[in-house]
């Protein structure tokens, strides 16, 4: 358990984080009620919750979670997952950490580059949130995004590339938890639809990152023995964009039969979420 501040007991802290203004730096007990989940967080899926659930439940929340203030209430900053077991399990108050604040764009980066280090989201999800981060002006180049996180211009384009992935590769992907950054960016780099397919495939079904690679890399040497002349290759993704004042809506698709009927269903999907999110009432 993490050690309390120098004399202070751990009812000082509930007393401090549970009545009066709330504190806006340190380490403090406070109500669960007042603790929100950041919107923006990269993190849309969360898979394999029921081991962390009982660990909370048998020895509860062993390292605080990071918060920082946002009104009467903590945006959280990192423990997500942590939260949610906690309130799955009933917990009523949790340990904080609570951080100055900074500006939106600095803690979607310092959020980013904590996952991306830990691989702790999802490849697709990872792609989608660097894309946001273009779209909504934050940054302007991929050189620029690539330099803010830390990572080379050809692993930004790779990353960027798992969205031309079809729709349907990227859903079964972003719902299989394992599969790593590497062999997804090496999937998305293949230009054979009917490879990544198969590619896909194998990955869902537990395929290691060095077999994918050997697949890709012989499917390569392949093309590169073939005499047949190749064809410039086309366009093969779509994107419609929308701006209203400070908010950007894009959708994006893959150039291939039913993408108009995927981008449509993809948009009724994201109005409806809009629609439910109370948070933005």
């Amino acid at each position: 358990m993490t050690k309390l501040p120098d004399g202070k007991s751990r009812l000082d802290l509930v007393k401090a984080g549970l009545t009066g203004g709330l504190p806006k730096r340190g380490r403090f007990i406070v109500s669960i009620d007042r603790l929100q989940e950041d919107p923006n967080n990269e993190r849309k899926t969360f898979r394999n919750m029921d081991d962390m659930i009982e660990s909370v439940r048998k020895h509860g929340i062993i390292e605080p979670i990071t918060v920082t203030q946002e009104g009467e209430h903590y945006r959280i900053l990192t423990g997500h997952r942590r939260y949610r077991a906690a309130k799955a399990v009933g917990l009523t108050d949790l340990e904080v950490l609570v951080r100055e604040p900074d500006d939106d764009i600095t803690r979607r980066f310092k959020s980013l580059i904590s996952n991306i280090q830990r691989e702790n989201i999802g490849a697709v999800e990872l792609a989608e949130t660097l894309r946001h981060l273009l779209d909504t002006g934050a940054v302007t180049t991929q050189r620029e995004l690539a330099r803010q996180v830390g990572k080379s211009e050809q692993w930004m384009s790779s990353m960027l590339r798992v969205l031309e992935l079809p729709a349907r590769l990227q859903e079964e992907l972003r719902n299989t938890p394992g599969v790593g950054y590497e062999m997804t960016q090496r999937i998305a780099m293949v230009d054979d639809t009917k490879l990544q397919e198969e590619l896909v495939a194998a990955a869902v079904a537990g395929e290691s990152t060095r077999s994918i690679r050997a697949r890709v890399e012989a499917h390569r040497a392949k093309e590169g023995n073939s005499s047949s002349p190749k064809s410039a290759r086309p366009a093969t993704m779509i994107q419609l964009q929308q701006r209203e004042g400070n908010c950007s809506a894009t959708i994006r698709a893959k150039r291939e039969t039913g993408a108009r009927e995927a981008m449509l269903a993809a948009l009724r999907r994201l109005t409806q979420q809009v629609r439910e999110d109370d948070s933005l009432r």
